[in-house]
């Protein structure tokens, strides 16, 4: 009873660990859809009350990106709003020309982000067709988008949304059609742990806003690259502060650094559980096997093997191991719920994990029943006979 309720006990905390480690080995694998790594964000924002018309925006961030891809190193950048892994963005309601409105209650909506033309190099994002954007798509050039993958398969099945025309209220110009010119892959923009959902880009010269975020890809110095964005944008203003300097790469690795820490510490407690369960087990068979010393030496006296009797010991725990794990499975599948909005990728139910940990604890169990199964073996069956 002792060494089934052992197991039961230590099986659930396996099981919950396990599901944990599981869903963080998939979650840190996860392609993010862009290339992070050697990507440095910096954020610049324009005053108001001295930058107020959408056009003092544009020439801002022009002069801006013209004056940091003249630095040597600096070739690729780009200016977006709002970056990735920076905030929940900009989700719009949007209509498609020529296709009736939804019905009450629904909406079709999308991630609304505004981009300079070479943001798509620069953070490696595929083009799947059509084009991406590029310095003709001006303020004063015809409205223009580029939509997702996952955007392209929700609002679009079956058909080819390129040259098709959207239509979403955000200034300068409210309710204007924008022509789909092309179609990009996904990207998880929130959070790893966040599947693609429909995005929409436009370009920056045709939606400008007060300020974005500068994203750089260099092989240069963190420190050199937000030198030079500091140095760039106080010659144009001087006043203008660039703030949240960040390497895009932590950002992403940040996005982890919860189910990190749930993992690690729930972790740490599956592992004091398994050497409480090792200690536990040999405990509770260490005792149960002295307590049958003298059925033991009767046992040899009559011409048992030792192999026989240490078969028989095993066989017992084994047994006793096994009713632990057939009442622990189903108790672990039911409070694998409790972890269940925890996991990526990975069932509370996974199979994998269930198995690991029930060979894993029917393993320490015949550890645990052959050392002292062979310290009793081995005892002289005249002593045995003796013992009370």
């Amino acid at each position: 009873m002792r060494l089934r309720t052992l197991i039961l006990f230590r099986l659930l905390l396996l099981v919950s660990a396990g599901l944990l480690l599981r869903s963080f080995t998939k979650l840190t694998a996860v392609n993010p859809g862009y290339e992070a790594k050697h990507v440095l964000k910096a954020d610049v924002s324009l005053p108001r009350f001295q930058y107020s018309t959408p056009q003092q925006w544009s020439a801002f961030s022009e002069q801006l990106m013209a004056r940091i891809k003249a630095e040597p190193g600096l070739q690729n950048s780009a200016m977006v709003v709002p970056a990735p892994m920076i905030s929940a963005g900009v989700n719009l309601d949007f209509g498609i020309v020529g296709t009736p409105a939804p019905s009450a209650g629904t909406s079709r909506s999308a991630d609304f982000v505004s981009v300079t033309a070479d943001y798509f190099h620069v953070l490696g994002i595929p083009l799947l067709t059509g084009r991406y954007f590029n310095e003709r798509d001006a303020m004063n050039a015809p409205r223009v988008t580029v939509i997702s993958e996952a955007m392209a398969k929700v609002y679009f099945p079956n058909e080819n949304p390129v040259g098709k025309h959207l239509v979403f209220a955000f200034p300068p110009e409210t309710g204007t059609d924008r022509e789909i010119v092309g179609i990009v892959g996904n990207i998880r923009d929130v959070a790893l742990s966040q599947n693609p959902g429909p995005m929409m880009y436009v370009p920056f010269a045709q939606s400008p806003f007060w300020g974005g975020a500068v994203i750089v890809k260099s092989t240069l110095s963190i420190a050199d690259v937000a030198a030079a964005i500091r140095r760039n944008v106080r010659a144009l203003d001087p006043d203008l502060p660039v703030t949240d300097v960040e390497d895009l790469s932590s950002l992403v690795d940040a996005s982890t650094a919860q189910p990190k820490f749930r993992t690690s510490l729930l972790g740490l407690f599956a592992a004091i559980a398994l050497v409480l369960a090792v200690t536990g087990i040999f405990g509770v068979i260490s005792y149960s096997v002295s307590r049958r010393t003298h059925e033991i030496g009767i046992r040899v006296a009559l011409g048992a093997s030792r192999g026989a009797i240490l078969k028989m010991v095993l066989r017992e725990t084994l047994t006793l191991t096994f009713t632990g794990l057939a009442v622990g499975v189903p108790c672990a599948l039911a409070a694998s719920r409790l972890v269940a909005h925890m996991l990526f990728g990975v069932s509370p139910s996974d199979p994998v994990t269930l198995m690991a940990v029930g060979i894993l604890l029917a393993t320490v169990a015949c550890l645990a029943g052959y050392f002292p199964a062979r310290r009793a073996i081995e005892v002289d069956p005249i002593e045995a006979l003796r013992h009370e």
